[in-house]
């Protein structure tokens, strides 16, 4: 209601101001086997890497696909009765983000983690009659869709 009343305007630019409106520093993603369940990845660490794209993608010579890693501090303030009406919580935490060409997904080292078969928990699984995971060779779980693309696959190999 100021913003109108008193004529507002951007100090930079000169111009109008938009009303207030709530803003969620949170990434809504969608959770779950079928996709129907909201869920928010944490902002601390996430927001920098996305902020910053255009500065990496630069320092990168323009070029995908390149990888971004950060570690920080995080606070949460939980209700705790028994500890005090509130309890501040401090960690720390670590977040890698690998951005590739939205229409080039393959990896060229893919091939060193095809056949390697971690336990996988695909949609079928979690909402079929089985309801635990199953291994599945990462070359396969491509193929059947189960994971998106190779690149994915890959991490998920040297991580396994």
């Amino acid at each position: 209601r100021y913003i109108q009343e008193f004529k507002i305007k951007s100090p930079d630019t000169g111009n109008d101001l938009s009303d207030p409106y709530p803003f969620n520093l949170m990434f809504a993603t969608q959770i779950g086997p079928k996709g129907d369940l909201v869920g928010y990845l944490r902002p601390e660490t996430a927001q920098g890497i996305f902020v910053n794209f255009r500065e990496l993608l630069y320092f990168n010579g323009g070029r995908l696909p390149f990888a971004a890693a950060q570690i920080g501090n995080s606070y949460r303030n939980e209700i705790s009765p028994r500890a005090g009406l509130l309890r501040v919580r401090e960690f720390t935490q670590a977040e890698i983000e690998h951005f590739v060409h939205p229409e080039r997904k393959q990896h060229p080292k893919f091939s060193t983690v095809a056949d390697l078969e971690p336990l996988l928990y695909s949609r079928e699984l979690q909402l079929g009659a089985t309801k635990r995971p199953q291994p599945c060779k990462l070359g396969d779980a491509i193929s059947k869709g189960i994971i998106a693309n190779e690149t994915l696959a890959y991490f998920i190999g040297r991580t396994y």
